[in-house]
């Protein structure tokens, strides 16, 4: 085999003579644990444990010219799986180098014998290296605590988070399908995610997640909005002189949610009242104009 079939990556990597001792080695199929050398791609198995669900098509294509013309410039993790290995790191590198016609890979072989381990290992290299979005990279954090019987603060310990970071992205996962799914896609980014979290409901996470979408909310924006949904007045409640109408009480509370700030129904004698919307900005009014259909 030439040294042409492994890209030029790997020569920046290591010497001439070590390259000629990973082309012995290839030809062993028997690299050590802890070396670097080069792998046949068909003797590498896909990582049941990889994070990433969805790889970008366009951005893989970019990896595969870069590939092509400078060859692979950091190699693969792998562990050995009898007399095959597998992956533990860089599935976006063995898909591009695949499809680029390449038969070899640079490949940094650990230890890894037991699945707790190889699952362990999986999860974190790929919270450490790859390009995850929020949903994947909450999903491998959850896996590290259920599947790997780890504390919050041992995978924070092992991924390099601090213990909050850790807990605030396994907090996404309570959020309803719909937005967790405009997380993956990055419809909305975490920190709308976030502000979304602190909403008592499902109904009105999704209430104002559709206004984020709709609307094209900023996070500071958004975090306003959910502000002004928890907004309460310091001052202590009048007593009122006779029982108020159940019936009030529920269609101040529909009012509040349809216009996501706080309202307050008053009740005056002879069936009059009064209906007092907050509002705490310019934009804050026009957002409710817009929803009263003005």
């Amino acid at each position: 085999m030439s040294k042409k079939a492994l890209g030029k990556g790997l020569k920046a990597l290591i010497s001439e003579e070590g390259f000629a001792a990973a082309e012995k080695a290839e030809e062993r199929e028997a690299i050590q644990e802890g070396a670097i050398g080069s792998l046949p791609v068909d003797k590498i198995k896909v990582n049941p444990f990889q994070p990433r669900k969805e790889f970008d098509e366009a951005a893989l294509e970019e990896l595969r010219n870069s590939i092509i013309e400078n060859g692979v410039i950091q190699p693969v993790t792998v562990c050995r799986d009898g007399d095959q290995y597998q992956l533990i790191s860089g599935e976006r590198r063995l898909r591009a180098v695949t499809s680029a016609g390449f038969k070899f890979i640079p490949a940094y072989v650990i230890e890894a014998h037991e699945d707790a381990s190889k699952l362990e290992l999986a999860l974190i290299e790929n919270i450490q290296r790859e390009d995850l979005n929020a949903i994947e990279v909450a999903l491998a954090l959850k896996s590290l605590v259920t599947k790997c019987d780890l504390t919050q603060d041992e995978v924070a310990q092992k991924v390099g988070k601090n213990r909050s970071t850790v807990s605030n992205f396994l907090r996404l996962l309570k959020l309803p399908r719909q937005i967790q799914e405009s997380i993956r896609t990055r419809e909305i980014s975490s920190g709308h995610a976030r502000a979304l979290i602190n909403l008592p409901s499902e109904h009105l996470q999704l209430k104002v997640w559709r206004q984020i979408v709709a609307r094209q909310l900023s996070v500071r924006q958004t975090e306003a909005l959910v502000n002004n949904i928890f907004k309460d007045t310091t001052k202590p409640a009048v007593p009122k002189a006779e029982p108020r109408a159940i019936q009030l009480d529920q269609i101040e509370g529909q009012l509040r949610e349809r216009l996501a700030t706080k309202v307050r129904l008053i009740e005056r004698k002879g069936g009059q009242g009064e209906i007092q919307i907050k509002y705490f900005s310019g934009e804050d009014l026009d957002r409710i104009l817009d929803l009263l259909g003005q």
